[in-house]
C-alpha cells in the first residue's frame, strides 16, 4: 500500500513540475513556404518565443517541428530543423531525434525556469504543408536533463499561412524575396506591411551565411540556392501573393538579443530600386532588394550584443567624388578589451552587395588612418565602405559621379 502511494505521489509531483509550462510567441510571421508533395523550392522560415515555466538554470534538448489543429497533443508534426547556435554555425537536420547528437538543439533556461530563443522551420513535403493550410509551431522538450524522450510540447497560439512559390494571385500563392545586404551573417531579418513595424511580420528568416547547406540538393528554392546560400548578407523569404500594402519594413534583429539592431521602410511598397511587393505575381522568379534600398542593414556592433564600439569610420570626403576620394576612420585600444593590434578589413561594396575594391586587408594599431579610393574603373553610381575591426562593424554611403 505504502508502494502505491510514494508512485502516486511521484505522478502527482510529476504533474505539478509541468504545470505552468507555456509558450509565448515574441515574433510570428504570418506566412511559410510548402507544397505537398516534392518540396523544392523550400526556404527556411524563422521565429523567436519565450518559454516559462520550466527547470531553472537547466540544458534542455529540443527540436521544433509543424502541426495543424487536427494533430493530437502528443504529435509532434513535420519539417526539419535548422538548430541555431549562438557561438558557432547553425546546425540542420532532417532526422530529429532527442537521442542523437546532431538530431536536437539544446538550450539553457534562466533562473526563473525561463528561456528566449530563435527556432528555425525547414518546409518539407509533408501533407502538413499544403498550400492555403493554417499551421503551428510545436516545440518538443525533453526533461532538462539526460532524457532522451519528449516530456513536454508546447505550441504557438497564432497559426501561420502555407503558400507556394507560384505567380497566380491568391491567398495560396507566394513569390519569392532577397536581399544581399552587409548584415551581420547569422542575425535575423523580418519584413512587415507597414512601416511602424506593427502586428506580425509578414515573413522572416536568417541572414546567411549561417554554416547549413540550404541548397538544390536538399530542394531549397533556385533562387535561394543560388544568390543566397552561403552568401555573406544575404536573406532570402517568402512573400504571399495577395499583399495589397507591399513590403514597407524591412528590419534586422540581433542573434543574441533580439532587439532591432536597424531598419529600413519605404511609403508604399515600391523601394527606391523598382523593386515592387504590393501583390507580386512573381512566383519562383524573385523580388530583389537591394543593398542600398535596406541601406544595407548595416550597424555599429560588439560581439554580444548591439552597442556602439568606440571606433569610427568617418564620411569620405569629397563626397561625391569623381574619381578618387579620402577614406579616414579610427581604432581604439578598446576595441578588443586593450589589445595593441587586431585584423582590419575596409572594403567598398556595389549597390547588390558584390565586392568591387579591397582598401584594407591587415593587422593595425590603435589609431587613425587615411586611404585613398579611386573610382575610375567602375561606373557611377552609390557604393558602401564597410570597415570591420575586432569584431566591429561601420559603413558609410559613398557616391561616385562622373
Amino acid at each position: 500500500m505504502r508502494k502505491h502511494i510514494i508512485t502516486l505521489l511521484i505522478v502527482i509531483l510529476a504533474s505539478m513540475s509541468l504545470h505552468g509550462q507555456s509558450l509565448t510567441s515574441v515574433i510570428l510571421p504570418q506566412s511559410i513556404e510548402g507544397v505537398n508533395g516534392t518540396n523544392s523550392n523550400r526556404i527556411p522560415f524563422a521565429y523567436r518565443v519565450r518559454l516559462d515555466g520550466l527547470l531553472a538554470s537547466s540544458t534542455y534538448r529540443y527540436f521544433n517541428q509543424t502541426i495543424t489543429s487536427t494533430d493530437g497533443a502528443t504529435t509532434s508534426g513535420a519539417g526539419n530543423c535548422i538548430f541555431v547556435s549562438l557561438t558557432g554555425d547553425f546546425t540542420r537536420t532532417s532526422s530529429v531525434s532527442l537521442a542523437t547528437a546532431g538530431g536536437y538543439g539544446t538550450f539553457t533556461t534562466d533562473a526563473t525556469g525561463s528561456f528566449e530563443g530563435w527556432f528555425v522551420t525547414e518546409p518539407t513535403g509533408n501533407a502538413r504543408f499544403v498550400p492555403g493550410r493554417f499551421v503551428f509551431m510545436r516545440i518538443m522538450l525533453n526533461d532538462g536533463g539526460t532524457g532522451t524522450t519528449v516530456a513536454t510540447r508546447l505550441t504557438t497560439v497564432d497559426s501561420i499561412r502555407v503558400v507556394k512559390l507560384n505567380s497566380s494571385a491568391g491567398d495560396t500563392t507566394g513569390t519569392g524575396l532577397r536581399c544581399t545586404s552587409m548584415a551581420n551573417p547569422k542575425d535575423f531579418v523580418f519584413v512587415y506591411d507597414n512601416t511602424a513595424g506593427a502586428g506580425r511580420p509578414i515573413s522572416g528568416a536568417f541572414i546567411e551565411s549561417d554554416g547549413t547547406a540550404n541548397t538544390a540538393a536538399n530542394n531549397y528554392a533556385t533562387f535561394y540556392a543560388t544568390n543566397v546560400d552561403s552568401v555573406n548578407g544575404a536573406f532570402g523569404m517568402v512573400l504571399p501573393n495577395a499583399l495589397p500594402n507591399g513590403i514597407r519594413r524591412v528590419e534586422r534583429r540581433s542573434l543574441t538579443t533580439g532587439s532591432v539592431v536597424v531598419s529600413a521602410t519605404d511609403p508604399d511598397g515600391v523601394w527606391p530600386s523598382g523593386a515592387n511587393t504590393v501583390n507580386p505575381s512573381g512566383g519562383t522568379t524573385e523580388i530583389v532588394l537591394t543593398g542600398s534600398d535596406v541601406n544595407q542593414l548595416s550597424g555599429v556592433n560588439q560581439p554580444g550584443g548591439d552597442k556602439p564600439q568606440r571606433f569610427a569610420l568617418l564620411q569620405n570626403y569629397p563626397n561625391p567624388f569623381n574619381p578618387t576620394t579620402t577614406i579616414q576612420y579610427s581604432l581604439s585600444s578598446q576595441e578588443r578589451g586593450g589589445v595593441r593590434s587586431m585584423q582590419v578589413a575596409l572594403n567598398v561594396f556595389d549597390v547588390l552587395g558584390r565586392e568591387v575594391a579591397t582598401l584594407v586587408n591587415e593587422a593595425k594599431q590603435p589609431g587613425t588612418y587615411s586611404v585613398e579610393f579611386d573610382g575610375r574603373e567602375l561606373p557611377s553610381g552609390v557604393y558602401f565602405c564597410r570597415l570591420q575591426a575586432g569584431g566591429s562593424i561601420d559603413s558609410k554611403k559613398i557616391l561616385l559621379l562622373r
